[in-house]
């Protein structure tokens, strides 16, 4: 069979490797009756099955039908020399990716005895094949995957986390030098006027992409933060009360809907510093009671299990 010249690697005869390659170019995987278009029944199953035992290929399961998918030929290799028992668990955790997979997980999948699956997990610890890690949702699991892979940062909690502990005091920083970094574009600097504004026509407040060249270029982090974990940090301080989510000015903005946002790719959001207005009214008591904001007001009886006498909330207004 032609193969263009190429020799095949991993021992593979050309009508595997032309079967393997035909599978490969579909990363979703091929039905079993799928084949090249130049390549009869019985040799596409007489490939199928030589890649199978080989362990290039593998059986997954997509909307119910059994599908086959081709497994990287380097990962392949390795398999094909391990034990039977290796060569499951082995398979088994390189098929959880950089997500990795917890020891209770694997022992349903490979259906191994808890002391043979513990000496192969051991054992090709001891080779470098796979590896252990902590996740920082379960910290008391623990997990395997291949040994050179990365945590994925759903694993390792991504920019926001250092040793699996939530690093606060960054994040801290990070959101005082972006808040700086909006306020400083959020309002024009006019001698003897504090208090003034731009107007409503005005196009230049900060995107995340420009906050996150600021953080770039300041090198306030050690750690390259993406778009989205920027993103993340200004959406804490939407939710801080301190800046807002505007849409970019631009002519005709009575005529804009929602659908055409979708539709614009290119469309950012732009964000403004807020300030806190300074009441001129005094503070009155009977305005800062509870009650008036009280999600379970209704409920609130003399006697009942919410009431004023064991309120906190209440407790802590008479005190003050």
């Amino acid at each position: 069979m032609d193969t263009n010249g190429e020799e095949p690697p991993f021992g593979l005869t050309p009508i595997e490797w032309k079967f393997y390659k035909y599978v490969h170019s579909n990363s979703k995987g091929v039905k079993f009756t799928d084949r090249p278009a130049d390549m009869d029944v019985q040799d596409s199953y007489l490939a199928m099955n030589a890649l199978l035992k080989k362990n290039a290929l593998e059986v997954i399961t997509l909307n119910g039908e059994n599908m086959l998918k081709a497994i990287d030929l380097r990962d392949a290799e390795k398999a094909s020399k391990l034990t039977d028992d290796a060569r499951i668990v082995y398979n088994a955790i390189r098929a959880a990716g950089n997500t990795g997979i917890w020891t209770k997980d694997l022992k349903k999948k490979t259906n191994l005895h808890t002391i043979v699956l513990n000496r192969t997990l051991k054992a090709l610890e001891q080779k470098q094949e796979i590896k252990s890690i902590k996740h920082v949702k379960f910290p008391t699991r623990k997990i395997y995957m291949l040994y050179n892979l990365t945590p994925s940062s759903e694993v390792t909690g991504g920019a926001w986390y250092t040793d699996q502990e939530l690093d606060v005091d960054f994040i801290d920083s990070l959101k005082a030098a972006c808040l700086r970094y909006i306020a400083s574009r959020s309002f024009p600097r006019i001698e003897n006027i504090p208090d003034a504004v731009f107007g409503a026509d005005h196009e230049h407040y900060a995107t995340v992409t420009e906050v996150r060249r600021f953080i770039t270029e300041s090198r306030i982090s050690s750690v390259d933060l993406s778009v989205k974990d920027i993103g993340s940090i200004l959406d804490v301080l939407m939710y801080d009360g301190l800046i807002e989510k505007k849409l970019p000015f631009m002519q005709g903005m009575e005529d804009f809907s929602d659908e055409e946002e979708d539709e614009d790719a290119s469309l950012q959001w732009t964000y403004k510093a807020l300030r806190k207005a300074a009441t001129r009214l005094p503070t009155e008591a009977i305005t800062e009671t509870p009650c008036g904001k009280c999600p379970v007001y209704t409920f609130c009886v003399e006697g009942g299990p919410i009431s004023p006498q064991n309120c906190e909330y209440f407790k802590k207004w008479l005190d003050w």
